[in-house]
């Protein structure tokens, strides 16, 4: 696909190695969930970032996670309102499906910024059924908690003390009660998805509701 130049309109550190990017959107389309391919212009090398977005807002969001050594994520960091990156998309079908957005209850499961595609869902559709459930090392990786309803967001918080559930995110879903109906998607690492995927099996939850997208 081909790719098109965009204009950083915002760049905010939400910790010291996690910003949100904004960028201008154009005309451009994509349904929540999707991915985009980008890199700072002139980079020659480029990676694959969730929208972060609603597929109403007037501008692209990434939330991107930055990596010792990465290289693009390295250039990202020194990014700055004007300047230019380079964005091929969108991809990929990790998206919510339309039969099923008004009736049923979806389970969203992430960790770290595997959260991305899971805002772009609750901006999309603000009035779905759902939980969300994030496994972050320290208190300060709550991205987006604001835009979530009270009751629907939970953070298992592994390296810190904490007002929210200490320990992983396999060990707060043991605990949970789950109906076999549920929808359940899991963005983030492949150990965490592996994991809770067989969680979610011995909950009688059937493999056609579990939706997977591993982001490392």
């Amino acid at each position: 696909m081909k790719s098109d130049i965009y204009k950083v309109l915002q760049v905010d550190f939400l910790t010291a190695s996690t910003c949100l990017l904004r960028v201008e959107r154009k005309d451009i389309t994509f349904r929540a969930g999707q991915c985009f391919s980008m890199a700072p212009v002139g980079l020659g090398i480029n990676r694959e970032y969730s929208i972060y977005s609603g597929e109403n807002d007037d501008y692209l969001e990434f939330l991107i996670k930055i990596i010792d050594g990465g290289t693009v994520t390295q250039a990202i960091k020194e990014l700055k309102v004007g300047d230019r990156v380079e964005i091929a998309g969108p991809y990929g079908e990790f998206c919510l499906k339309p039969n099923q957005i008004e009736s049923s209850q979806f389970l969203f499961i992430a960790t770290g910024t595997g959260i991305a595609p899971f805002h772009s869902f609750v901006k999309t559709f603000p009035h779905i059924d759902y939980k969300i459930v994030q496994g972050i090392r320290h208190n300060n990786e709550k991205y987006g908690v604001a835009d979530y309803e009270a009751g629907r967001y939970v953070a298992c918080v592994s390296q810190e003390e904490t007002r929210d559930f200490k320990g992983r995110v396999t060990d707060y879903l043991t605990e949970l009660s789950l109906s076999p109906e549920t929808i359940s998607y899991l963005c983030g690492n492949r150990a965490m998805i592996i994991d809770t995927y067989d969680i979610l099996r011995e909950n009688n939850i059937g493999g056609d509701n579990i939706i997977t997208e591993v982001f490392f």
